[in-house]
């Protein structure tokens, strides 16, 4: 029964396509390192708009779904 409850989640989350919070987390970062490299070659509107990505980003990872994913990940990866 927990082994249904658990791959029913998993497949919902994959279904809606939801990533983890370490995976929204390493975007933001991404994101962030890029906006630092458009400064500094002097495109502040895309430094900007890297930097907006890169909040939203980590707003997004902060959510209750992606740490419920990450959650999820782990109990899979401790039950194999």
């Amino acid at each position: 029964m927990k082994q249904t409850k658990t791959l029913v989640i998993i497949m919902t989350l994959i279904i809606t396509g939801c990533a983890s919070s370490s995976t929204l987390e390493k975007r933001a970062s991404i994101h962030a390192k890029a906006g630092e490299y458009y400064e500094s070659i002097g495109q502040p509107n895309v430094a900007r708009e890297e930097e907006n990505l890169a909040r939203k980003k980590r707003n997004r990872a902060n959510d209750a779904l992606p740490l419920l994913v990450e959650l999820v990940k782990r109990v899979n990866n401790n039950e194999q």
